[in-house]
């Protein structure tokens, strides 16, 4: 086993050595042509060319291991030295380019090189996990001297440089040491998984010559199910109809032997968008690949079934809820591989629901209800993972029920109502915009939007309610108290973006209030690029066409990329309040890198979530434009704003730290 998690932690740096090499060799180039006027640009020349003698040396050791090693069994002792010996020469190299020119450097070039030289240190943790030592080293060579150059220096810029870069390295350090532990836990994980199933299968066989006439009879009566016509036409796995009988058989056997039984209900994550913009026909040849994965999973095909839409069930017989749960995840690596489509590089995920016989149901309409439900569960938590059925998730089953038949109603009953929340401009102390909610009461209850909004989303009823949201919080702010000054801000989810008609419907709420576009934000979180990324932007620029902003909402806690984040083209970046109540818990040094980061792009800058006088002048202090949060003020109503904002600028009321508790 040690020789196969060696192998497989090879695997993995050797995997993402390509995309590295272009990465470093275009820093590289970046460093010694971008700032040509150096005085030591000779010397830059030299050691561009040492760094390209070790780049060929990494393309020859990776092309190597592609030819020779990848896919058969070998010693991984010299493949995993001769890696580590260029990665930690590639990092000195690195390291002694900052220290050779530290002093040529104008203040460009110094912060260009620290940014840079941090971007690959946190590269390094997760591309580098595999290798713990590597992992956490990397970080420390690359910044370590440059920063320690900074700190005894004598001028103000390059100490502050100094000390934000030694904090960055005892933060990557302790960031790679949590990648490496996981990682080198998942390839552990993996490998007894692997033995655990070949141990299983000898089990499966002795039980199977116990029980040969009874899987004869499993055998008669699937072969019976198959002549009545039971196959899905487009995977050819069984339908719902062949499934539930054979369970049935199954559910038998497992009674009668006395074992245990798992059901798994298999939702795709990701399907819809792929229908939506490759079109049916791609969609359709991704449930395909899809089946077949599955088949190569599953041990029977008669335990297996395509349930409608993008959803499977496999059943596995004599199975504890923990084989079943490994089982499970090993399904979600397979389902997450990338497709290759029409030339199109595709990928889904899956939720999976598990079931158990007997603890949880004792025949095939319980197990597969119960299973979708935990599937359904995980999905509103955290989609591509695993959920077991709980007791518990009965009542959160009939508490969704309650809240989609309650929002189905509530346009029509006129149950929801908007609130507005200042966000202050930290240098005037003046109101710069105002961020429209949305709040429901249901039957006199308040629901609160992080619970309501996923169901919404769930059954298709967020673009009805989502256009009233956009209608009537431009009517709102169309006769609101502020002069023209003041913007609004209203928050889109991804469903909405990704339906296609956002845009006609923004234009619809535009015209019908007259509120002015140059004065509307629209804003995304961040999560929202993790979906069709050319689709997203495509969309963004037809709303800037019209004159609107568009806000990147909790950045910093997703998916976005430093290279992501400079095609945005956004107009407000909005740091989440994650970073802001750990602002003296290493939370500061983020927000100062998001601050660089959209004032070099052109972006202005929002901290949500300021709770406190300390917070408030932290953040001033540190340049960040505006502030948002209940240490100014609450949502409100937009009677509640007027008299608000009548008292709020004629000084007769000032933030207080209480506000947060309000």
């Amino acid at each position: 086993m040690r020789q196969r998690s060696q192998r497989d932690a090879l695997n993995l740096l050797y995997g993402n050595n390509s995309g590295s090499l272009v990465v470093t060799l275009s820093i590289c180039l970046a460093l010694v042509f971008g700032f040509s006027d150096n005085p030591n640009q000779t010397l830059k020349i030299y050691w561009f060319i040492f760094m390209c003698a070790l780049f060929a040396w990494r393309f020859w050791d990776m092309r190597h291991w592609q030819k020779s090693l990848n896919g058969h069994k070998y010693d991984a002792a010299r493949p995993m030295l001769r890696f580590t010996i260029t990665r930690y020469l590639t990092a000195i190299a690195l390291s002694a380019y900052s220290v050779m020119f530290f002093d040529s450097m104008d203040v460009i070039e110094l912060a260009c090189t620290i940014v840079i030289m941090s971007s690959m240190a946190g590269g390094a943790a997760t591309v580098l996990a595999a290798d713990k030592g590597l992992s956490l080293s990397y970080a420390f060579i690359l910044l370590t001297p440059i920063s320690v150059l900074c700190l005894i220096s004598d001028v103000d810029y390059q100490i502050i440089f100094g000390v934000l870069g030694l904090i960055f390295v005892a933060v990557m350090f302790s960031s790679a040491k949590r990648s490496s532990e996981f990682t080198a836990e998942s390839i552990l994980i993996k490998n007894q998984h692997a033995d655990l199933l070949e141990q299983m299968k000898l089990k499966n066989l002795e039980v199977s010559e116990v029980n040969a006439n009874l899987e004869a009879k499993v055998k008669k009566r699937t072969e019976q199910i198959l002549e009545l016509s039971s196959i899905d036409p487009l995977t050819k796995l069984f339908n719902r109809n062949a499934f539930s009988e054979n369970l049935k058989l199954l559910i038998d056997s497992s009674k009668l032997r006395d074992t245990k039984l798992a059901v798994l209900f298999i939702d795709l994550d990701g399907f819809k968008s792929i229908n939506d913009s490759h079109g049916h026909a791609i969609g359709d040849k991704v449930l395909v690949e899809t089946a077949k994965r599955l088949s190569s999973q599953a041990e029977k095909q008669h335990c297996l079934c395509r349930w409608g839409g993008d959803e499977f069930l496999i059943a596995l017989q004599d199975s504890e809820v923990e084989s079943a749960r490994e089982f499970a995840k090993q399904l979600i690596m397979v389902l997450s591989q990338p497709i290759e489509i029409e030339h199109h590089m595709l990928t889904v995920g899956a939720t999976i629901g598990i079931a158990m016989y007997p603890e949880h149901g004792t025949n095939e309409v319980q197990l597969i209800t119960l299973a979708d439900t935990a599937m359904y569960v995980q999905k509103q938590t955290t989609k591509s993972d695993v959920c077991v059925f709980t007791e518990q998730m009965r009542d959160t089953l009939h508490r969704q029920i309650k809240l989609k038949e309650g929002l189905a109603q509530a346009l029509k009953n006129e149950e929801f109502y908007m609130v507005f929340q200042p966000v202050i401009d930290s240098k005037s102390a003046e109101v710069g915009f105002c961020e429209a909610l949305l709040r429901w009461d249901l039957n006199g209850e308040p629901i609160s939007p992080t619970e309501f909004i996923p169901v919404a989303e769930q059954h298709g009823l967020i673009h009805s309610i989502g256009a009233w949201v956009l209608h009537q919080s431009c009517q709102l702010a169309a006769n609101w108290s502020f002069d023209k000054t003041v913007d609004l801000s209203v928050n889109v989810s991804v469903a909405q973006l990704m339906h296609g008609d956002l845009v006609s419907v923004v234009e619809s709420a535009l015209h019908s209030s007259g509120f002015a576009a140059k004065n509307l934000h629209i804003e995304i979180t961040e999560s929202i690029f993790a979906e069709d990324i050319d689709y997203v932007l495509e969309q963004m620029n037809a709303l800037q066409e019209l004159d609107i902003k568009v806000s990147v909402d909790d950045f910093g806690t997703g998916f976005s990329s430093l290279a992501l984040l400079q095609s945005l083209s956004a107009d407000v970046v909005k740091i989440d309040r994650s970073f802001i109540h750990t602002i003296d818990k290493g939370g500061k040094a983020i927000i100062q890198a998001t601050q660089y980061m959209a004032n070099e792009l052109g972006y202005s800058v929002v901290a949500e979530g300021v709770e406190t006088k300390v917070q408030a002048d932290t953040l001033s202090a540190m340049g960040i434009e505006s502030l948002q949060g209940f240490y100014f003020s609450k949502p409100m109503k937009v009677d509640e704003l007027a008299a608000w904002h009548k008292a709020f600028k004629n000084k007769e009321i000032s933030p207080k730290d209480d506000l947060a508790a309000d």
